[in-house]
């Protein structure tokens, strides 16, 4: 706990120094838009990169992107499968069922694993956010803007396409691009998963526990993600889906959409009555 504590302070006095600089320097200059709690690199330059990346096989990129679409249908069916097996447990075999929480610093999230939970998170956003950029740029949809974020205790990344080109693209290409990120966190977890099973002894204990964050985000934001809820991804493929049908489509959407969130919220309810809020043990 101590040694938590004294990395949180350490973290806080680091972003102190850095935001004071960036005041006193003129970042902002440089494109650095600072905040007393953030900042936001934007640059051209991020913009060119994910191009570049974009050109170098897109073939490949729309393989991927393929695959992703399959695979979007298959983490969703997967993820209302557990939650409507749970609520099911939950009335009829309440010994059973399994604990759903929300990720709360403090209160689900020990104060000792905070440091490692955020480091994670901003790994698996700019991993997320990065994959729907190349794909935009394999489709031929212009990137509006790119950034980095850096925050106190995190950092991550940002993508923004162009909102008239979206919305002119096909509806395969719409799929693609809001497929990519889940695609590679899901495939993230997978490799640490190998990673654990054949190297985690020789792992030192600090990379270890990131890693094993790196492994629960990128695998809960790969399901939760496909789950066709606007905004996510997921409710983003089934709105693109939907506009490409006739009839109907509007009705399909809102019938997975409430009973998405229904099973959602019904899960935390009763997760909550019977186990209330248990801090996750890593």
């Amino acid at each position: 706990m101590h040694e938590t504590l004294l990395t949180l302070i350490l973290l806080t006095l680091a972003w102190v120094v850095f935001y004071l600089a960036a005041v006193v320097l003129r970042l902002d200059r440089r494109g650095l838009e600072i905040h007393p709690l953030y900042a936001l690199y934007k640059s051209t330059r991020l913009n060119a990169f994910i191009e570049r990346m974009g050109r170098l096989s897109p073939r490949l990129w729309r393989t991927l992107g393929n695959i992703g679409v399959a695979a979007s249908f298959l983490e969703a069916s997967f993820m209302i499968y557990v939650l409507a097996l749970n609520l099911y447990r939950f009335i009829f075999r309440p010994e059973l069922a399994v604990q759903v929480e929300p990720l709360i610093p403090g209160l689900t999230i020990r104060l000792e694993s905070l440091p490692w939970f955020l480091a994670a998170a901003g790994f698996v956003i700019l991993l997320h956010e990065l994959s729907h950029g190349v794909q935009c740029a394999v489709e031929g949809v212009p990137i509006k803007s790119s950034a980095i974020l850096l925050a106190v205790f995190t950092f991550g990344g940002a993508v923004e396409p162009d909102e008239e080109a979206m919305e002119a693209a096909g509806m395969m290409s719409k799929m693609r691009i809001f497929a990519a990120g889940s695609l590679t966190n899901l495939a993230t977890g997978v490799i640490l998963y190998l990673v654990f099973m054949f190297f985690a002894p020789l792992l030192p204990i600090q990379l270890l526990i990131f890693l094993w964050w790196v492994y629960f985000l990128s695998v809960n934001v790969a399901l939760i993600n496909m789950l066709p809820l606007y905004p996510l991804d997921g409710g983003q493929m089934m709105r693109a889906y939907v506009d490409s049908l006739k009839q109907g489509g509007k009705i399909l959407q809102n019938i997975a959409m409430y009973g998405s969130l229904l099973l959602i919220v019904s899960n935390l309810v009763l997760s909550l009555l019977k186990f209330g809020l248990t801090p996750l043990p890593f």
